[in-house]
């Protein structure tokens, strides 16, 4: 039976609208997905937040440098990024940094904690003011995005990830990093926590495990990279080649190579929690037991 007008008119329209769907570029892996990054003025933190943000999601820079933070921040197109002025070690400023994605984005899929420092001195020289600085800024400023951003995940529904930066020396014990060490241990275990609690929420919980980022990380400037070199036993400018040296696949290991361990966790290995990823060229004494 023939068509009438209108029948023809129907099917020309539905064939041309199905045609120009399939012309158009698919979604990228992480849009629609909002992302807070601590630590993310620069180094690894930035790095990440750039990984992220090129794969689609919208980011949320925080950090306790404002000026770092706008220079950050102006790197990325209009309505792909946002910052907060965040001190990890304060629930308050955890909060409004939270504030600032759920009012300019409408919410939070993925965090991870990045913000960090390091201290490296033996036993006899190492204060208790610079063990309350590791414990707040890696354990407690850790602990407080997540319990935030967990909260928020529950209310939204859809799951989430989180993704916490720890250490390969939170696997290896050494010399003169007591106080750097035991926080970093204390961050891969959270996780693993953290992953049996909240996996009835959908919300994945994974570490990744950085070692010897020089190039472009803040943490290997002044005292924290003269105290590693004392521990073994060669001066700071011999610190790169020694790190790219000492690994399986004697590589350099950059920032650009943490935000790839972050974005396979996030975007591709959506079926694993709880686990630790190893981003250092190969370290067969922290290889996880």
């Amino acid at each position: 039976m023939a068509l009438d007008h209108q029948e023809a008119f129907n099917i020309e329209y539905w064939l041309l609208e199905e045609a120009k769907l399939k012309r158009m570029p698919a979604e990228k892996p992480l849009s629609r997905r909002i992302a807070i990054i601590t630590g993310a003025a620069g180094g690894i933190g930035k790095a990440i937040a750039d990984k992220l943000a090129d794969h689609g999601a919208n980011v949320v820079l925080t950090d306790m440098a404002e000026d770092r933070l706008i220079e950050a921040n102006s790197s990325y197109k209009p309505d792909v990024s946002s910052y907060a002025v965040c001190n990890v070690s304060s629930e308050t400023d955890i909060e409004e940094a939270y504030k600032v994605a759920c009012l300019e984005f409408g919410g939070v899929d993925i965090v991870v904690h990045c913000a960090g420092l390091a201290i490296s001195k033996p036993l006899s020289e190492h204060s208790m003011t610079d063990w309350n600085l590791l414990q707040d800024v890696l354990v407690k400023g850790q602990y407080l995005m997540a319990q935030k951003g967990a909260a928020i995940m529950r209310k939204q529904g859809i799951g989430g990830d989180m993704v916490n930066i720890a250490s390969k020396n939170g696997l290896v014990a050494g010399p003169n990093n007591v106080g750097y060490g035991s926080a970093k241990a204390a961050q891969q275990h959270m996780t693993r926590l953290l992953a049996a609690e909240l996996a009835s929420d959908q919300i994945r919980v994974n570490t990744i495990n950085p070692d010897g980022v020089i190039i472009g990380s803040k943490i290997w400037e002044g005292k924290w990279a003269e105290g590693r070199a004392k521990a073994n036993n060669i001066t700071v400018e011999e610190l790169p080649e020694f790190y790219a040296k000492r690994n399986l696949l004697h590589k350099i290991i950059l920032p650009e190579d943490i935000a790839n361990g972050v974005f396979a966790v996030v975007a591709i290995l959506d079926k694993t929690t709880g686990n630790m990823i190893n981003v250092d060229g190969g370290m067969a004494t922290a290889f996880p037991r």
